[in-house]
């Protein structure tokens, strides 16, 4: 049976520390994450993820467990790694980010049930990577969507030759801020120009997130968070539980709201260590539907 949704990242170990914890060592790509919440969130996903020899495949039973197919992709050369410091009041103070031997993945490393699925989800990987796997989808009629985890910042060439080959976007204001197109509403008129039909989903923090389709602009306010623990992972979880929902025929007044809450909750824990599952989407959902309101816009106020 082919895979409703198939995701593909270059692993990596992230060793992210905390003034009140210190060290923290997980696996990490927002690809990992987006697999993690939509098995937990019921979808029937493949999560193909490339690695280094250094790599214990044991790190990946999670996934498993929440009932991702999960296929992984040996490379020579080290695992990738991602260096995080957070200050006292959540702001990033260090990043570092060394891809290591995943520089070396390509669209051939991908197994055959990877091609099966008809939605595939690019996570952080090289540049190379993202445009072979774009090209080769838009072949075979499969609808792509792209993470962007810094990877693009300054990039704008080549997101520009990626994005005629993508479905849709997902990333933060921050981020596309920072593309090279100008400010926020320059890199969403390029991309627009690029291609008509992209989609955008992005989020704004506090400030909740934008849904960008056609000439469309829909905004939904953050949802609440019960027990605030941590904030990583929680666009991961905002896009895929909004995929997820749109995949399976809601219109954005339904899916952006259940999307907010499934981020929500996800922040009660570390990373992907608090995923909620679409039962406990829905009651935590309806008592808080009605500050979730979504609102068509005719043009984005980030105000």
């Amino acid at each position: 049976m082919s895979p409703q949704i198939a995701v593909t990242s270059v692993l990596s170990m992230d060793h992210i520390t905390w003034p009140e914890t210190g060290e923290q060592v997980t696996v990490g790509s927002c690809g990992y994450y987006v697999a993690m919440a939509l098995a937990h969130l019921g979808a029937d996903v493949l999560y193909a993820g490339a690695h280094g020899d250094d790599f214990d495949p044991v790190l990946v039973e999670p996934l498993r467990a929440a009932g991702a197919v999960v296929e992984l992709c040996p490379l020579p050369g080290a695992t990738a790694r991602l260096d995080l410091v957070y200050t006292a009041t959540g702001e990033i103070a260090h990043v570092h980010y060394d891809e290591a031997g995943g520089t070396a993945f390509t669209a051939d490393d991908l197994p055959a049930t990877f091609w099966n699925a008809p939605t595939l989800w690019l996570g952080t990987a090289p540049h190379a990577f993202h445009q072979q796997v774009a090209e080769r989808a838009a072949q075979q009629n499969q609808r792509v969507f792209l993470s962007t985890q810094g990877e693009y910042r300054g990039g704008k060439a080549d997101l520009t030759r990626l994005a005629p080959y993508l479905s849709g976007i997902f990333s933060n204001v921050g981020e596309v801020s920072s593309f090279g197109y100008g400010d926020f509403a320059a890199a969403v008129a390029h991309l627009r120009e690029c291609n008509p039909r992209l989609t955008l989903l992005i989020t704004h923090g506090a400030h909740g997130a934008w849904l960008l389709t056609d000439e469309t602009a829909y905004h939904v306010p953050a949802a609440p968070c019960p027990n605030l623990v941590n904030t990583v992972g929680a666009g991961d979880t905002f896009a895929a539980a909004w995929l997820l929902q749109t995949l399976n025929g809601n219109p954005p007044a339904e899916a952006l709201p259940w999307a907010g809450a499934a981020a929500a909750l996800q922040m009660r824990g570390y990373g992907y260590t608090a995923q909620p599952s679409a039962e406990e989407v829905e009651a935590y959902l309806q008592p808080i539907k009605n500050k979730l309101a979504v609102v068509r816009h005719m043009r984005i106020n980030l105000a």
